[in-house]
């Protein structure tokens, strides 16, 4: 059967690379749609992302609070509040606020910086995400981090012990991090005296409170806990938070639409297309097929011939659009758009790649049930 299929594969050369290039095209295309479609989710979600994941269970924050990335401050003393509450073994406040940098040759941009109480740095960066310089760096005066992958959004080549300002007042990179970036501009991570130096917040606030629950069955009771007893404030499990941030943007920009119609696009195209061009081959080898039926093949066995070239096209299409979308990935990184290939899109686009091509055959065994075996003495 594999080989009577390869062969068929390889009588019909011209047909058959439409074929594949159709199915490398389809992958290709839906691959780089969602790579991009979880590259924006995951920096419009960074700044929980981005938390030490050790300390942040638990985010709290204003009542109305839909997005981490806008938040609104409120009384610090509410970080002691929730330390005593049951099951907390440790609350951390934050600083969150944009500012814009000056660098020494004239270029300013807006960023956002953000700070948390040294040395525990719950907000972050935490050490995976270090590229180079230390965490401890960071406790020094004007220390600040800033990400490789936002030079090009910064206008400017950073570096360790590169000097700058922010609003107004010197910063040193002494900690460069590698894809710790934010959603609606640069992150700057800092510790919270810093941040507050840099913004001009005041002591008496912060953005909002980490807190920490080891035991993650109690997160929940915790969450409820928060709730009924801080009426102005909201507290949300670290993935909940992360999930309706991205929720948010998403639906508020209509990106979310425009993912999901660009890779129903590449589907529909490419079942029809795939399934034309294979009509065509099959219509151009009507007389083989009508000669096997005369000879004692089944409809069963013509089917299962079909379906066997299908999938040998879906394997070959799939493995060469899997090496050109490694090789975008690598080429994009490089300009700071790290698309994600994780396991799971990968399986995605496999099954994918084979309901595309196996489902395009069916305009092909519909037209070979229907011949006759006299039909190749005509």
């Amino acid at each position: 059967m594999l080989s009577t299929a390869f062969k068929f594969v390889k009588y019909e050369k011209s047909k058959s690379m439409g074929i594949l290039t159709a199915i490398i095209i389809s992958i290709y295309l839906i691959g780089i749609e969602l790579g991009m479609f979880f590259y924006l989710a995951n920096i419009i979600g960074g700044i929980v992302g981005n938390t030490n994941p050790f300390y942040s269970q638990v985010f709290v924050v204003k009542k109305q609070t839909e997005n981490i990335n806008q938040l609104s401050p409120f009384d610090v003393r509410w970080v002691n509040q929730l330390r005593s509450f049951d099951d907390v073994t440790d609350t951390h406040g934050f600083v969150i606020t944009n500012a814009s940098v000056k660098f020494p040759n004239g270029k300013d941009a807006p960023i956002m910086i953000i700070g948390s109480d040294y040395p525990a740095l719950a907000a972050g960066p935490y050490s995976e995400l270090v590229y180079s310089g230390t965490i401890q760096s960071l406790a020094a005066p004007e220390i600040v981090s800033t990400d490789f992958y936002d030079n090009k959004t910064l206008g400017y080549d950073i570096e360790l012990g590169t000097r700058f300002e922010i609003n107004g007042k010197t910063a040193i990179v002494g900690v460069i991090t590698k894809d710790a970036k934010g959603f609606t501009s640069p992150l700057i991570y800092t510790t919270a005296d810093k941040a507050r130096y840099y913004s001009g917040m005041l002591s008496s606030q912060v953005s909002g409170i980490i807190v920490t629950v080891p035991d993650h069955s109690k997160i929940e009771a915790v969450v409820s806990q928060i709730n009924n007893n801080a009426p102005d404030l909201k507290a949300w499990p670290a993935d909940q938070i992360r999930t309706n941030t991205i929720v948010n943007v998403m639906t508020a920009n209509n990106m979310g639409m425009s993912f999901a119609t660009l890779v129903l696009f590449g589907i529909i195209s490419g079942f029809f297309i795939i399934g034309l061009t294979m009509y065509s081959a099959t219509y151009d080898r009507i007389k083989d097929y009508g000669t096997m039926k005369a000879i004692g093949a089944s409809n069963s066995y013509i089917t299962r011939l079909v379906l066997t070239q299908s999938i040998i096209y879906a394997v070959f299409g799939y493995f060469v659009s899997l090496i050109l979308l490694v090789v975008s990935k690598i080429g994009m990184a490089k300009g700071g758009l790290i698309i994600s290939l994780s396991p799971a899109l990968l399986g995605f686009l496999f099954f994918t790649t084979i309901i595309i091509s196996v489902g395009s055959s069916y305009f092909s065994i519909r037209k070979l049930k229907s011949v006759e075996p006299s039909s190749v003495f005509r």
